[in-house]
């Protein structure tokens, strides 16, 4: 039996033998360092028998898995106390996503627990990782439906494992067993600390149709140290969630009567948004985008003919009639590309036409489930900035390159930290999810990986992410929340031209097919602006800022009234001040506008009205600085002017 180890190297075994005993076999020390493994591509835990040739991971703590493991023990553990704390409690899943830094387990129970409880759970845990090890079983889907005659949620993990695996794994401590396609260590000395924090709720499987379990959270590590270390990396991703930084600079709102996931843009949310609108719109002029509005629905023949419907229909809102008695049926709209396919169809175009590129800010609608509603990250109406380009196959890679171009200098204008670049590509065993047509799909990749080459550009090729008609470059980030989401891309369509007719004469006055890019230039603005504010802190630069200067009046009302010149005098250049008349302290109204993070704040005295200068001070500055009025206008104007 010869095994490859993650190194690369091969050793080789006379007979059968489980984990700790290949761990053993290698270094004596290297048993107790391991707590799981991973067997092609498996997990397992260290009593898993190896019988034939095989790849293995032995997961220790310099595994890129360890702290997954580590959760996801503490997950369970805390699934037993909570189990040996309540009676008729039914464990639902343990729970730790990828990179994360906490753990989670959820349940059902009646009557439901009380955060005051969560005391008592720690106390429960803290008895149960002293003393106790985890045994572990494989058993065919009978045997483990037996064992969770009376749970549903294991019985569904038990099918779902067995389908995926053809066993099912069972850990049990104590009393208390789960089914876990997850890695969990058998022994607990791994885990040194393991503390609750917080409860909450959970539909299980994410539906909100189903029930709304209890989740307990938690983090653990291997030393104090280690914990203490997780705490600050959380608490960072906190203030960096815009939800938490919407508080104070009040960009956007919700309101159940209006509807979940549909956001209401606040005055400073709206100049933000508008602000980035103007900017976007002049780099479209530049790079030769025309701009048209098409309608928010069509009808739902459209979106059956681009494919939309079968593609996507979950994703969308159910149609709904016209008029009294109207036999017309329409859909909010989900995606612009039918509506742009239908401007470019207004007339007949030659291949002189080309490229033609069709842009649009346009607002759209799709129904995400109730549980998966993330501020703005995540919403049911959206505006995408969004454009189709109608191009001759022999202008592909030049424009590729010019899009990606454009999307790159947008992008460093705001200064966003990209996480990677995603070849997104289609799975050929797919047949349900993409066009059947291997020569298109064929055609269609190698154009784009060879452009990609060509710029030289570091990607990640994902298998099984393209779009249903073509593949494309993501530009991927990761969220404060660490959720990885799509900011921009630019896709090749060689379908719908096809589905709809799209046709240009060509030199020799034949019809021809264009070829189709889409280009998301900075995603949706709500998606945008969530990862502006998470990546700034809410520092936004001074061009974007609601309020670009505060200015704060003191002593006689002559200031007053000069400190009403000033902001007469900058609103004549569109610059965005307000004057604090409040009875308040000095220090008070200074330390207010930087909490609300406003790029500057002017002080008016007595000295300043007869000079006519101002005093100013930038944000996260204790520095004064007195200059003429005339000279800091200048000084502002020129750092927006260039987006300083």
């Amino acid at each position: 039996m010869k095994i490859k180890l993650l190194d690369g190297s091969i050793k080789e075994f006379d007979q059968a033998m489980n984990i700790k005993s290949i761990a053993e076999a290698i270094a004596i020390s290297l048993k107790k360092a391991t707590i799981a493994a991973k067997v092609n591509g498996r997990y397992v835990s260290v009593d898993h028998v190896i019988e034939k040739d095989s790849t293995l991971e032995l997961i220790t703590s310099r595994h890129d898995d360890f702290y997954k493991v580590v959760n996801y023990t503490a997950a369970f553990v805390t699934g037993v106390a909570i189990s040996e704390l309540y009676k008729d409690v039914k464990l639902a899943k343990v729970l730790y996503k990828e990179d994360e830094l906490e753990y989670g387990i959820t349940f059902e129970v009646s009557p439901r627990i009380g955060l005051e409880e969560l005391q008592a759970i720690q106390n429960k845990v803290n008895q149960i990782i002293k003393n106790d090890s985890i045994l572990v079983k494989n058993v065919d889907l009978k045997e483990a439906e037996e064992i969770f005659a009376t749970s549903e949620y294991q019985k569904y993990l038990a099918k779902e494992m067995f389908e995926t695996y053809g066993s099912v794994s069972i850990y049990t401590l104590n009393n208390t067993s789960i089914v876990s396609k997850h890695p969990i260590a058998l022994n607990l000395k791994a885990i040194k600390i393991i503390e609750v924090q917080q409860l909450t709720g959970e539909y299980w499987l994410n539906d909100s149709e189903n029930i709304m379990l209890q989740k307990v959270h938690g983090m653990a590590a291997d030393s104090i140290d280690a914990l203490n270390n997780k705490k600050e990396i959380l608490e960072d991703r906190r203030s960096r969630d815009h939800r938490i930084i919407n508080k104070t600079l009040k960009i956007f709102g919700f309101d159940h009567l209006v509807g979940p996931g549909l956001p209401l843009w606040m005055p400073n949310g709206t100049i933000v948004k508008e602000e980035i609108k103007k900017y976007l719109k002049e780099k479209e002029w530049e790079y030769d985008f025309i701009n048209v509005t098409t309608p928010v629905i069509g009808t739902v023949e459209l979106y059956k003919k681009s494919g939309h419907w079968d593609h996507y229909g979950e994703d969308m809102f159910q149609p709904f009639n016209g008029g009294s008695g109207s036999d017309e049926q329409f859909i909010l709209r989900p995606m612009n590309c039918p509506h742009h396919v239908a401007v470019y169809k207004q007339e007949q175009r030659s291949y002189r036409d080309l490229p033609l590129r069709i842009a649009e800010h346009a607002l759209q609608h799709r129904y995400e489930s109730s549980g998966s509603l993330t501020g703005l990250e995540r919403v049911r109406a959206m505006e995408l900035t969004d454009s189709h380009i109608f191009v001759r196959p022999d202008q592909v890679e030049e424009e590729f390159k010019s899009i990606y171009k454009m999307i790159n200098e947008v992008l460093q204008t705001f200064n966003i930290q990209i996480d990677y670049l995603s070849l997104s590509l289609r799975d050929p065993e797919d047949k349900v999810k993409y066009y059947q047509d291997d020569k298109m799909w064929d055609e269609a990749e190698a154009a784009l990986e060879k452009v990609l080459q060509d710029l030289n550009i570091d990607y990640k090729k994902c298998i099984g992410e393209a779009a249903f008609y073509g593949p494309k470059l993501d530009i991927q980030i990761k969220t404060a929340q660490n959720h990885e989401i799509t900011v921009s891309t630019i896709q090749l369509d060689f379908l719908l031209p096809k589905k709809f007719d799209v046709t240009y004469i060509d030199q020799n006055q034949e019809f021809k097919t264009p070829i189709m890019i889409h280009r998301g230039l900075i995603g949706t603005y709500e998606r945008f602006i969530a990862t502006l504010l998470e990546q700034t802190k809410g520092v936004l630069p001074l061009w974007l800022a609601p309020n670009q200067i505060q200015i704060i009046p003191v002593g006689s009302q002559e200031n007053n009234e000069y400190a009403n010149e000033i902001r007469k005098l900058f609103k004549k250049d569109f610059i965005r001040t307000h004057v604090d008349l409040r009875d308040e302290r000095l220090s008070y109204k200074i330390r207010d506008a930087q909490t609300s993070k406003i790029p500057y704040q002017l002080v008016i005295g007595d000295q300043e009205r007869k000079d006519k200068s101002v005093t100013y001070r930038k944000y996260g500055s204790e520095e004064q600085i007195t200059i003429k009025l005339q000279e800091f206008k200048n000084m502002i104007l020129d750092i927006i002017c260039n987006k300083k």
